[in-house]
């Protein structure tokens, strides 16, 4: 029998050099390319039986080799570090046999090319599973998202990748499941966004839940409707439509259904996530209250340096994930105070030193009261840090310079800029020229740098003052 001619087309040399010794050691002629061009060379001039393509390659990728492959007859087995969703339907769609996602052992390299040599038709069944086993395993991806608008853009992404619509579009039921409202869409072309309807009644779409499966529709387009549909009840539908000239076959469908089922849970999670979360920032604003409610002095402030910290947090880069934490870490970073007795709290005098270190225990104090909220660990570490110094003088751990988080960096400038232009029982309230003068005498000392610079920065271009106050 002749050796079976296998081309591997990957821009790793040591990983191609791999894949020839062990294959040439199975028995197959093995010939190499680490370029795309070269390969589609090779393609033209060469008769193979099998190719295993990698994705990710400069100048020419792996899905315009494969595109001219597909009319060769030549199964292709995809080999990619990058599984995601979108690659792997779009190489089933562009014609190929199989799917390895890196890291995988020779063996199962072994196994892909001997099923797709031997039966093309058996391979493109077992590749199929695969995919669907694929996409649920990915999908687990999407489930895992907890922040609703994220989840949407990465889903109508996906469908809007795979299936290039002239538009789609995501609809959330409402809270009282008679209407379905638009939460999410890309127009494409000419497709305006005025066009889309805003709501739908459930009776005019309550077809697609009771018989749970995907509606397509075709007039001048392909209008697809697919139903979302948690553990419980109806979460809402994706629409998209393609022209025509792209039907959506019978095998993108069951995709599409896959799909969908894991969408419909990931909403559902998310919507949950969010009541929770609503939960906890009620019960954050119940203990701001009942500070706000002990020192007439904090009316206003915890709201003035969320505000600040925000501003100063977006302008250095911070992340969404980050910019959360120092929201929450903003309103909470004083509830210590709670535990502090009036006579001291609302002294219209200096503290003395015994006074002074009363004070100081109000960290240990909020981290106490905060305890049963099961709050994230950044956002404890940033209330109980905001009073240390970058010079080591701090309270209440003594952390100097890059020892303190970022974020309580951040709030401990917002945190002193607003007791400082506030009115307090010891003090007149300064003005913002004063207070800014203060910051700057202070950098590198008690406030880091950086941190001061961005804010006054801030100051100067937005000059805005919002009036609020704090013993700090």
């Amino acid at each position: 029998m002749d050796k079976k001619r296998v081309l591997i087309i990957d821009d790793e040399p040591q990983i191609t050099d791999l894949y020839r010794e062990f294959l040439v050691g199975e028995g197959y002629y093995v010939f190499c390319c680490n370029e795309g061009n070269e390969a589609i060379t090779q393609l033209e001039n060469e008769r193979f039986d099998i190719v295993l393509l990698d994705i990710q390659m400069p100048g020419t990728d792996g899905f315009t080799i494969l595109s001219r492959i597909r009319d060769k007859g030549i199964p292709v087995v995809i080999i990619t570090a990058f599984g995601t969703v979108e690659n792997a339907v779009r190489a089933l769609k562009s014609g190929a046999s199989d799917f390895l996602v890196k890291p995988f052992s020779l063996e199962d390299l072994s196994l892909a090319i001997k099923r797709n040599i031997e039966d093309s038709n058996a391979a493109s069944e077992i590749f199929r599973l695969k995919m669907m086993k694929t996409i649920l395993e990915l999908n687990r991806i999407i489930v895992s998202l907890t922040e609703l608008d994220l989840l949407l853009d990465k889903v109508i992404n996906i469908v809007s990748n795979i299936y290039q619509p002239e538009i789609a579009a995501i609809y959330i039921a409402g809270e009282e499941g008679e209407n379905f409202v638009l939460r999410k869409y890309i127009p494409v072309k000419n497709k305006l966004p005025e066009q889309l309807p805003v709501s739908f009644k459930y009776t005019q779409v309550g077809n697609i839940f009771s018989e749970r499966r995907v509606l397509v529709e075709k007039e001048k387009n392909c209008k697809v409707t697919i139903p979302l549909i948690g553990t419980k009840k109806e979460i809402g539908f994706m629409y998209i439509e393609v022209p025509l000239a792209k039907e959506i076959s019978e095998e993108e469908i069951k995709f599409l259904e896959i799909f969908a089922l894991q969408v419909g849970i990931g909403i559902e999670n998310a919507i949950l996530f969010d009541m929770v979360r609503n939960s906890y920032i009620n019960a954050i604003k119940s203990l701001i209250n009942s500070l706000e409610a002990k020192d007439s002095y904090t009316k206003v402030h915890s709201e003035q340096v969320a505000y600040y910290s925000l501003l100063i947090g977006k302008e250095m880069g911070i992340g969404s994930y980050n910019l959360e934490v120092l929201k929450n870490a903003s309103y909470l970073h004083d509830l210590g105070k709670l535990g502090i007795k009036d006579s001291i709290l609302l002294k219209a005098g200096p503290l003395d030193r015994d006074e002074m270190e009363i004070i100081k225990q109000h960290p240990y104090m909020t981290i106490k009261i905060l305890e049963p909220l099961d709050l994230k660990k950044d956002e404890i570490a940033v209330c109980f840090h905001h009073h240390e110094r970058v010079n080591g003088n701090g309270y209440p751990s003594g952390l100097k310079g890059d020892e303190i988080p970022l974020l309580a960096k951040i709030l401990a400038v917002a945190d002193a800029y607003s007791a400082m232009i506030s009115e307090r029982p010891y003090r007149n309230a300064m003005t913002e020229e004063e207070a800014i003068a203060e910051l700057k005498r202070c950098a590198d000392i008690q406030f880091d740098r950086d941190v001061v610079d961005t804010f006054i920065k801030i100051l100067k271009d937005n000059k805005k003052e919002v009036k609020g106050d704090e013993r700090n």
